[in-house]
């Protein structure tokens, strides 16, 4: 059975094919009708399905993370698809290619990580190198880190997100200290590249992307200011002082309080890393949302969680040239 990725889908058409199942429901229509909805998802996105007329033991026979195979007709409602159940089935994943399911970064992770160290060779403070062998030179912390996405879903959701986050992070830490004086480039480097380390025990994707028990209690920030306290507790006659200063850059980099915070930057280097964070994350995530619900037959998305409204496509530089080219 060939494969109909989610991007493909077209309106009227009958589907029969195996999709990655990240979120179920039973529910009752307002007529006393029971039905399941689910949210079913491939590399290529992710598509809300409802079976109508469902018996809970149909529901009951597959799970979140589960492969199942659906027989469909794909409907569109504001523009975008939905599936139609008429049947599903629950798949072994050994008859599954995973690659279909995990989104990846389109660049070489390993690439990307001989990059980013090669960008930790200019940090100079001999207690700040340590710091950095230490964990990124670890085997089992450095897969971790290739592998991670950097979220579940707003910003490089996918395969070799963090690193490739954390990279671009660093080259516009890179650029910026090129422009302004007075910044600590060491710190702010080694700050840029620990400040998402929390990530490889936040976020779990091994099939699909969700938050790990241990990331649902404590979060990527604590987890990561966790990881670097146990790894600046092994290096002698760490300053005490730049260890506060570290550990605040990671604490602070969500910038405020109701974004996830626990404090907001309050020295040169947090305020800085605070906002290249912010402004890759939102780079990204324009890119991804628009690469995701992409409707060719408009300018428009649907609205974004990330940015609160609809976003303007065209924006964009296409194939096609700019918009100041169109005009």
């Amino acid at each position: 059975m060939v494969h109909r990725f989610i991007s493909d889908l077209r309106e009227g058409e009958i589907v029969e094919s195996v999709y990655l199942v990240r979120e179920k429901s039973f529910d009752i229509t307002k007529n006393g009708n029971p039905y399941i909805s689910l949210e079913l998802s491939d590399k290529t996105g992710m598509v809300d399905c409802r079976k109508w007329d469902a018996l809970k033991s149909l529901f009951d026979s597959f799970s979140v993370d589960d492969f199942i195979k659906v027989k469909a007709k794909v409907e569109f409602y504001r523009n975008y698809p939905q599936l139609k159940i008429d049947s599903i089935e629950k798949t072994s994943e050994k008859s599954v290619d995973i690659s279909l399911y995990m989104p990846v970064s389109d660049r070489n992770r390993d690439e990307m990580f001989e990059d980013f160290l090669s960008n930790m060779k200019l940090i100079k403070n001999s207690h700040l190198k340590a710091l950095i062998n230490g964990i990124f030179l670890d085997k089992d912390v450095s897969e971790k880190f290739r592998t991670a996405p950097a979220a579940s879903d707003f910003h490089h959701p996918y395969i070799g997100g963090l690193v490739e986050h954390t990279l671009a992070c660093v080259k516009l830490a890179k650029l910026i200290a090129s422009e302004y004086k007075d910044i600590d480039l060491d710190l702010l480097l080694c700050g840029t590249a620990l400040h998402d380390i929390g990530k490889i025990e936040e976020l779990s994707y091994k099939r699909s992307f969700y938050y790990t028990d241990k990331g649902r209690l404590i979060g990527h920030i604590v987890l990561g200011v966790n990881i670097v306290s146990a790894a600046i507790d092994n290096i002698p006659e760490f300053p005490e002082e730049l260890k506060n200063l570290i550990l605040h850059i990671i604490l602070s980099h969500h910038g405020e309080h109701e974004w996830g915070s626990p404090k907001r930057p309050m020295c040169f280097e947090a305020v800085i890393l605070h906002h290249i964070d912010n402004l890759d994350a939102k780079i990204n995530g324009f890119k991804h949302f628009v690469k995701t619900y992409n409707e060719p037959d408009s300018s428009w998305t649907k609205p974004s969680k990330m940015f609160g409204e609809s976003l303007y496509k065209k924006s964009l530089l296409t194939s096609q040239g700019s918009v100041a080219d169109e005009g």
